[in-house]
């Protein structure tokens, strides 16, 4: 984890699990990460192929110059990269896995920005996990971001990781480790994928950063 926004997240999520396979959606208290809550996102997994934005903070839609909320995460990357993505998301909600993306987003005007992104799984009530806790940061602080449209992107590298491979950090507050939740054992994997070859050749002006608005439906964050 290179910048600071993603490892708080982690560290905070880590510390609401607190040994579980992944903390309750019910747990994640906005005003208990505060600082770093503009980058912060939640997810809900529709199916294999829809993953939509629930929640995204304000300095993320800045970045991107869009409201993301009833967006497809998915919908965002192009083709080359879908398949990595939701099978890194498919780890997430079925098997309680870290993911941890860097990739690059191009301007029309070929300016480039690297980002890091984590994903981390929440569970519903009655311990399913239906949901993705997750923040995407620029890594560098160019002054042109948020002020020029992104219009591509694609994945540099992408981790999959057990919790338990995460650097070992200060235990948080006994607050943050309030409500356990049952434990269940979870098929944890622990692989590399690398894309970094993989850099996709710019096609002049055509827009690959596609948002596809979904149907919104019912029920809670």
């Amino acid at each position: 984890m290179k910048h600071k926004t993603i490892s708080a997240l982690f560290d905070y999520w880590n510390a609401k699990r607190a040994g579980r396979p992944a903390p309750l959606r019910s747990e994640i208290n906005p005003g208990e990460i505060r600082s770093i809550l503009p980058h912060v996102f939640i997810l809900e997994r529709e199916n294999d192929t829809s993953y939509r934005f629930r929640l995204a903070g304000t300095g993320l839609c800045s970045v991107y110059g869009m409201e993301f909320r009833n967006h497809n995460l998915l919908s965002m990357w192009q083709e080359d990269c879908l398949e990595t993505l939701r099978d890194a998301l498919d780890e997430v909600t079925r098997n309680a896995a870290v993911s941890i993306v860097e990739y690059t987003a191009s301007t029309n005007e070929h300016r480039e920005a690297t980002f890091e992104m984590i994903l981390l799984p929440l569970a519903q009530d009655n311990g399913v996990i239906s949901r993705v806790i997750g923040a995407a940061v620029p890594v560098d602080d160019l002054p042109w971001i948020g002020s020029h449209l992104l219009a591509r992107q694609w994945i540099d590298r992408l981790q999959i990781l057990s919790p338990d491979q995460m650097p070992r950090r200060e235990r948080a507050p006994e607050a943050a480790r309030r409500n356990p939740a049952p434990a269940r054992t979870p098929f944890l994997p622990a692989h590399i994928s690398s894309l970094a070859n993989k850099r996709p050749p710019l096609r002049g002006e055509r827009t690959y950063l596609r948002l596809v608005k979904t149907a919104t439906s019912p029920g809670n964050d």
